[in-house]
């Protein structure tokens, strides 16, 4: 099954040009997009400042928990990666041959995607739909299987689901640091 989805979502790569710099830009840059996000989410002037800046400082946190989950997961299981292991694998993209499960930027992107979405739903939708993109461009560009990005989407939700439920948490260390910090840098819950 893993071969026959694989199969399916990299056999138009190299056909159409504008389908595969979508594709390459996705499965590359997408991640980018989180530093400018949480940068957004810190100093977006509004009546949920404070809980934006714990959710950004607990969404870093997610993904660290994500990607160390995702280091330990890859330790005991080796999957090679498609360009590797299936010769019919179109690849678009220059990467190492090293283990493949789970991926690492479906991982991030769905711990980001997870912790979001406890706290803003409409935002970590849309979040959840970026990573979807990901990974399928993952899978598109030849340097992924299915099965590895659906492994990294899990960890990367569970991870960023838990730690969200930690927010509230942060709310003394905030309220602390809001009294010796300046306003614009850190709101006072």
């Amino acid at each position: 099954m893993n071969d026959l989805v694989q199969d399916w979502i990299n056999d138009p790569a190299g056909k159409f040009a504008a389908l595969d710099v979508v594709m390459k830009l996705s499965a590359r840059d997408i991640v980018y997009l989180v530093p400018p996000l949480l940068l957004v989410m810190w100093f977006w002037p509004a009546n949920e400042r404070a809980l934006n800046q714990r959710l950004a400082v607990a969404t870093t946190f997610a993904v660290i928990v994500a990607l160390g989950l995702a280091a330990v997961v890859a330790h005991f299981v080796f999957e090679a990666r498609p360009f590797i292991s299936d010769g019919d694998t179109h690849l678009l993209i220059q990467h190492t041959a090293d283990n493949g499960f789970p991926s690492d930027h479906t991982t991030l992107a769905f711990a980001v995607a997870g912790a979001i979405l406890v706290w803003h739903r409409s935002l970590g939708i849309v979040c959840l739909v970026l990573a979807s993109a990901l990974g399928i461009a993952r899978v598109y560009v030849g340097v992924h299987w299915p099965s590895d990005v659906i492994g990294g989407a899990v960890v990367g939700l569970v991870a960023g689901m838990a730690v969200a439920r930690c927010v509230p948490l942060l709310e003394q260390p905030q309220r602390l640091l809001s009294r010796v910090l300046p306003s614009q840098l850190i709101a006072a819950p």
